[in-house]
């Protein structure tokens, strides 16, 4: 078995008084330095505050089970444990929850419950539900062009795309996801995002709403599923638009106050002063879980239906397989996969979908076992292809049918 990773204190990051190993903003996404920095983003980066409210969080009951004999094959064959996946998989912290009972709960790295860790890309899937609220309020129509709310799309490569087109990523638009450097995964996004510093004599747009109209079509909208940060951050800013509200705040008093979260939550603020959508959600573990279990409830949590079943249950529809089997994503091992309102979806028997984040951020959601995993991790590299995090997350769903089972 490969040995557990090193920690943050044994890579000496931040150690120290003045530190010796030092992190900076330009590293926070990278291995090893992720290692302490997605526990201190706040640190590293203005963030705008979603307020929990007041009063006594959600109770999450315990009912602790031994989860060590739960077992399950990588690709190449391999058996592995539970324990194994947790300490090979670079673990800031893990909850299980069934049946809205934690039985499993792990904190490493020097986490703590009441730590506040980076969601990356899990972002979305957030922003995602915010957008699938607004859509059943009326508040605009999936299928209509963006460019009907937002108008200064109209000479972009959105043009002629419906927002469901968005939310579903089945945009055309001519950018790179790059797996392997996501400061560098488009050199002018990163700066106007604020992950890389402006050069001297720099001379392009200042913000995201500035950049957004110069991108471009590359093939028709509709056909093909590409993960593309930039559509996120086009929904977000059709909801603050027809909301009038940031997303601080329409996170704050349409789920984070009626949840009851233990904590206030945050979100990364790019040089616009407005939230980075695609990327910038800080949550503690815990919280994490309760909005996993508030969706797994088809929106009911605490006593109260925080959000409309109707609204989860379209998330829960998933998208459309062939758009999916036609993009870069595919995987021959999930024919039914697919992509829907910012949430990705295996399409096996226990119509599972999840949230998936840079270094392996995973809210999982198993309606059929009634089971959700919440993970923070620090994996060093974006997408840990061919290792233990992915082995055992698509053997996820044989544990909650041993749960379900017992």
């Amino acid at each position: 078995m490969t040995p557990p990773a090193d920690t943050a204190e044994t890579l000496g990051l931040m150690c120290g008084f003045p530190p010796q190993v030092r992190v900076s903003h330009a590293q926070q996404l990278l291995g090893p330095y992720n290692r302490w920095s997605f526990q201190n983003i706040q640190r590293l980066n203005p963030t705008a505050d979603v307020w929990r409210g007041q009063g006594v969080a959600t109770a999450l009951p315990l009912a602790p089970r031994d989860l060590s004999q739960v077992r399950y094959h990588n690709r190449a064959g391999q058996a592995f444990s539970f324990d194994d996946m947790v300490e090979m998989s670079y673990t800031d912290g893990i909850m299980v929850l069934h049946h809205g009972h934690v039985i499993y709960q792990c904190y490493l790295n020097g986490m703590q419950p009441h730590t506040l860790h980076a969601w990356a890309s899990g972002s979305k899937s957030m922003t995602g539900v915010l957008a699938s609220l607004l859509a059943h309020e009326g508040l605009f129509d999936p299928a209509a062009p963006i460019t009907d709310y937002l108008p200064e799309l109209a000479g972009s490569g959105w043009a002629g795309a419906s927002v469901q087109q968005i939310m579903d990523m089945t945009t055309a638009v001519q950018f790179r996801e790059d797996e392997v450097d996501p400061i560098s995964e488009n050199w002018q996004y990163s700066v106007v995002m604020g992950w890389r510093a402006r050069p001297e004599g720099y001379a392009g747009a200042e913000t995201i709403y500035e950049f957004l109209p110069t991108m471009r079509q590359s093939g028709p909208h509709g056909q093909r599923f590409t993960y593309l940060t930039p559509n996120t951050d086009v929904l977000a800013w059709l909801l603050m638009r027809r909301s009038g509200r940031t997303l601080a705040g329409l996170m704050s008093e349409r789920i984070w106050q009626p949840l009851r979260a233990d904590l206030d939550a945050h979100w990364v603020v790019g040089p616009a002063a407005f939230e980075t959508a695609g990327s910038g959600l800080l949550t503690t573990l815990p919280d994490m879980a309760r909005f996993g279990q508030m969706l797994l409830q088809r929106g009911a949590f605490g006593g109260q239906q925080i959000i409309p079943a109707a609204v989860v249950g379209e998330i829960e529809r998933g998208g459309e397989p062939v758009a999916y089997a036609n993009g870069s994503a595919a995987n021959p091992m999930f024919p039914q996969a697919s992509y829907h309102n910012q949430w990705w979806f295996l399409g096996n028997d226990h119509r599972a979908y999840y949230a998936l984040g840079y270094g392996g951020q995973m809210l999982y959601i198993d309606p059929v076992a009634q089971m959700v995993v919440a993970k923070m991790s620090s994996f060093p590299t974006p997408t840990p292809a061919g290792n233990e995090f992915y082995s055992a997350f698509a053997a996820l769903p044989v544990l909650g049918q041993v749960l379900a089972a017992e």
